[in-house]
């Protein structure tokens, strides 16, 4: 009966303990840790992942960037004015799809690549273009897809231009669990909080417990580097000094797509590797252009480089955290070879920026830390679409 008790009053006192210990890591969280700078631009969606809340207003921040406030439209799109499904018969639609890039992260909505697209399209009168901003943070080829299906149709937009990033590749690979699919395997969401069919305990736990996103950053990932490059590694690069972070995203030959949103266009990264996720983004595109092509609506894609491949002086500051050198051009045509071959094998129309941006590198295009286009950049995206004959095809 002893041995009971005294069972019984270490696992209350397990309990006290860790009830304790995740009770004050979560003050800590909650009013200590930083969250993502850019965590307000959009809320969880049970079908499209994540989107920004309709008629919503918020202030993007970036240290020594930008403070700068937004608000959205009745779709949750960076408007300026409300969208509507019904289209004038006199008018040209494009839909441009996209992430924080097309959206306008960092400056209003009057800087924005779009605005000031529909802006020069219309500027000598006869046509009419109207150009929808469809662009959402962190968006990606599969939710892009999902998004078309649902939504973009129903526009009827005569072109659709996908501004294909950088960082899709990575996105698809961490969106893709989540896909919610019908018995016949058929596609219909995109859901947060499930994996793989099953509901996603952790997280779930990360969405109510920021203790919970604070230990994913700071535990799980360093499991995860472990994982990734070896536990004699990980440690000896600690006592030496180096950072692990570094390490893995230089490693050429390794599969570092969870820590990479570079890998497409790292120089001399394994083409086998690149190629196993480019595959997988391929596949979602190709399945955006079909359910486009089923209802007489074109595909234009769209690519365009960061500061690193733009100028050597071109987002000095932020560069670093991807181990990116200073005071050098990187050359994109590496990576983006792969999508224009992709574009020319199944009849879609492509668009790279990268020579528009190189011509115009010797001003800022980008901000420095955050690495989004600033007004410029923007100005300079968006004359590249106007006289790239992508649209007037």
């Amino acid at each position: 009966m002893g041995k009971s008790k005294n069972l019984i009053i270490l696992l209350i006192s397990i309990i006290i303990a860790l009830g304790i210990f995740f009770g004050m890591g979560e003050i800590y969280a909650r009013f200590i840790a930083k969250k993502p700078y850019l965590s307000g631009l959009v809320s969880p969606n049970s079908v499209f992942h994540h989107m920004p809340p309709p008629y919503y207003k918020y202030t993007m921040r970036s240290e020594d960037d930008y403070d700068t406030s937004f608000e959205t439209n009745n779709r949750g799109m960076r408007g300026p004015w409300d969208y509507v499904y019904a289209k004038d018969k006199d008018v040209f639609r494009i839909a441009v799809l996209g992430d924080s890039f097309v959206f306008g992260v960092g400056v209003p909505v009057e800087e924005t690549a779009c605005y000031l697209l529909e802006k020069a399209l219309n500027k000598d009168g006869g046509r009419r273009y109207q150009v929808y901003n469809f662009g959402v943070y962190s968006f990606s080829p599969v939710l892009e897809y999902i998004y078309v299906k649902r939504e973009i149709v129903k526009y009827d937009p005569d072109l659709v231009i996908l501004m294909l990033d950088i960082s899709d590749v990575q996105d698809d690979y961490f969106y893709e669990p989540h896909i919610v699919r019908t018995p016949s395997g058929e596609i219909t969401g995109c859901d947060p909080f499930m994996v793989n069919g099953r509901p996603d305990i952790w997280a779930i736990c990360m969405k109510y417990s920021r203790f919970s996103y604070f230990l994913d950053q700071k535990i799980i990932q360093s499991l995860r580097k472990i994982a990734t490059i070896g536990f004699v590694d990980y440690y000896s690069n600690k006592f030496k000094g180096i950072r692990n972070k570094t390490e893995i995203l230089l490693n050429k030959d390794i599969d570092n797509i969870y820590f990479d949103k570079l890998m497409l266009v790292r120089e001399g990264k394994n083409k086998a590797v690149v190629k196993r996720h480019w595959d997988r983004t391929a596949e979602y595109l190709l399945m955006i252009k079909e359910t486009l092509g089923k209802r007489g609506m074109r595909l234009a894609l769209v690519v365009y480089p960061y500061g690193h491949q733009a100028g050597k002086d071109q987002w000095a500051k932020g560069r670093g955290y991807w181990a990116l050198e200073k005071g050098k051009m990187y050359d994109a045509d590496e990576g983006f070879s792969i999508v224009k071959e992709f574009a020319a094998a199944n009849n879609i129309d492509y668009l790279d920026m990268s020579k528009a941006f190189i011509a115009n590198n010797s001003e800022p295009l980008y901000f420095n830390n955050d690495g989004h286009w600033n007004k410029r950049g923007n100005e300079v995206a968006s004359s590249a679409l106007a006289g790239s004959g992508i649209i007037n095809r």
